[in-house]
């Protein structure tokens, strides 16, 4: 059962740290041109590698260049947390007569983990070799 709560939270954990998206409208900025915006996690490399991926991509769909950035930004969006734990008590009592003597013992042990999430804001144009 520990092993299952384990990979649920690791799980839950890098699931929220998927999200990325490249805005379908372009910006025109002055003094720049046309840039496009890129959000996405940045906490781990695969989620830059991705980035880098996806603007690449949205490049050689829009003239077939390369992506050049133009600003970047990070902003930090909280910790997760998650955490676990368990208490035992243990009870010995007798009774003499009306009353009820005895004592009691609680063990506890827990677990917690928490992980900073990351965003990063990039705004980047399309150039080709002509540019």
């Amino acid at each position: 059962m520990k092993k299952i709560l384990v990979f649920i939270g690791i799980f839950t954990s890098l699931a929220g740290c998927t999200f990325a998206h490249i805005s379908s409208v372009p910006m025109q900025v002055e003094g720049v041109g046309k840039v496009y915006r890129y959000e996405g996690r940045s906490n781990f490399s695969y989620q830059l590698a991705k980035a880098d991926e996806m603007m690449a991509s949205t490049c050689k769909e829009e003239n077939g260049g390369y992506p050049v950035i133009v600003d970047l930004s990070q902003k930090d969006l909280g910790v997760v947390v998650l955490g676990s734990g368990q208490s035992t008590t243990n009870v010995s009592a007798n009774s003499y007569g009306n009353s009820v003597y005895g004592t009691a013992t609680t063990s506890s042990y827990g677990s917690a983990n928490a992980m900073r999430n990351q965003n990063q804001v990039v705004l980047f144009k399309c150039e080709t070799a002509s540019d």
